[in-house]
């Protein structure tokens, strides 16, 4: 199931790193409901008119567990986030440079993922100060090498 803010797992990586927004959870549980799914909890969600996170969040959560879906702690949500940027990079729906920039804020709000997300951090923070085209495109093609291995990790 597919929501505008990505599969139910990312929706789920997402929401305990703090990137969904409160307005935004109506619209969630209305893409949910259109996809099939369909419970007491999704349609009150959907139909919150000035949702805020003290009464809506509740209502998101008990949705995962109604779908089946795991809530990720931390540090797997940091890594199931960058992944999905990876992916992004190998695909090239995003920059390599951006979708670094992306993976480096997450190391930084997530402790403990240094040793994953490090060279994401080492080619950004290169690319950042390549004095020339040449040195940008070196620091492009190892963020690319650094998602491809990332993204065939588990």
């Amino acid at each position: 199931m597919q929501t505008e803010f990505g599969s139910l797992d990312l929706v789920a990586a997402k929401w305990v790193l703090g990137r969904i927004p409160s307005e935004a959870l109506p619209r969630i549980a209305s893409d949910l409901l259109e996809a099939g799914p369909d419970t007491p909890t999704l349609r009150r969600l959907a139909g919150e008119l000035r949702p805020t996170f003290g009464e809506s969040g509740p209502l998101f959560e008990e949705i995962f567990g109604e779908l089946g879906v795991a809530v990720p702690d931390m540090s797997r949500a940091g890594l199931v986030l960058a992944k999905a940027y990876a992916a992004q990079i190998i695909d090239g729906s995003l920059s390599a440079y951006d979708g670094a920039r992306h993976i480096w804020r997450i190391q930084m709000e997530v402790e403990g993922l240094t040793p994953e997300l490090g060279p994401f951090v080492y080619w950004a923070s290169e690319w950042e100060e390549a004095g020339s085209p040449d040195e940008c495109r070196e620091c492009e093609a190892g963020i690319r090498a650094a998602a491809v291995e990332f993204a065939g990790t588990s």
